[in-house]
């Protein structure tokens, strides 16, 4: 079956290329950019139109609004970052992540949030899938766990360099600790919640991984947070994790703080305590909680 021809019209290809449509009329009345016209004078560009663009001046390209290209491939990633789609995008961030392609990742990361993609919806719908697509191919021997590593590093270093575009606001509306229980490895979910009440106006504490509850109480009282989240992938030790969880909420009750819990792991644990403001099942709810 032949692939089906894509055409974009003058708007859609003024964004993939990052410059206005009046250029983009500019660019095809000089014959620098070629496209069809169709019977009623509109124009429309298939990929190759593009693509040939871009090769022949390479050199007075340098950033466009959504993903720096380089070639053909950029091109098709742009489009699919303007289309938000998905599917697509779940299955390229997946390859390229495993490769430890992390400029890559990053510039689909920063185009989405760039072209006004809220941060939830990148966590949501394309981070997410990604990470447990990457335990689901683990569980089933088809991922090496070096392999997952590669690719679960690849994704927390870019979440961690997003934070650089992100427009962090001044004034603080809070306090949020996050933090993984004892012997809790998985911390790319609290990062991103992290990233987001960051957004919010929160100053984040965030301890991460294997967090050594010994001395938790004297912490949250110097800090008097606001909030307090805990992400629980999966405890090895269910009444040990089940007894931290229980002392963290003493703590959090006698300071007023509310506790958010997510991760798959939390199902597994007693969660019916009046200090447990909610169980976080997306980043959505982060958002608006």
């Amino acid at each position: 079956m032949e692939a089906e021809i894509r055409y974009f019209n003058s708007v859609e290809a003024a964004k993939i290329l990052g410059v206005n449509v009046s250029t983009i009329k500019r660019w095809t009345d000089e014959g620098k950019l070629h496209c069809i016209k169709t019977a009623g004078g509109h124009r429309k560009f298939m990929m190759k139109h593009l693509g040939n663009y871009v090769k022949e001046n390479k050199k007075k390209n340098t950033e466009i609004n959504l993903f720096p290209m380089d070639n053909q491939k950029d091109l098709e990633v742009s489009y699919r970052i303007m289309k938000r789609d998905y599917e697509y995008l779940i299955n390229y961030i997946m390859k390229e992540s495993i490769a430890c392609h992390s400029d890559k990742v990053q510039k689909v990361l920063n185009g989405l949030y760039l072209g006004q993609c809220p941060l939830h919806e990148i966590y949501d719908k394309l981070v997410t899938p990604v990470l447990h697509k990457f335990g689901d191919l683990w569980h089933r021997n088809k991922l090496t766990i070096v392999e997952e590593h590669f690719g679960s590093q690849t994704i927390r270093d870019s979440i961690i360099r997003l934070q650089g575009i992100i427009n962090i606001p001044k004034r603080k509306s809070g306090r949020a600790v996050f933090l993984n229980l004892s012997s809790e490895l998985h911390d790319i979910a609290l990062k991103m919640a992290a990233n987001i009440l960051e957004l919010r106006g929160f100053q984040i504490f965030f301890s991460g991984q294997n967090t050594d509850v010994l001395h938790i109480g004297q912490v949250l009282e110097k800090i008097e947070p606001d909030r307090l989240y805990i992400s629980i992938t999966w405890p090895e030790e269910i009444e040990k994790t089940q007894q931290e969880l229980d002392e963290i909420t003493e703590y959090c009750q006698k300071l007023g703080t509310k506790i958010f819990v997510g991760g798959q792991g939390s199902s597994l644990l007693n969660l019916e305590h009046p200090q447990i403001e909610n169980v976080v099942t997306s980043f959505k709810e982060t958002y608006s909680s």
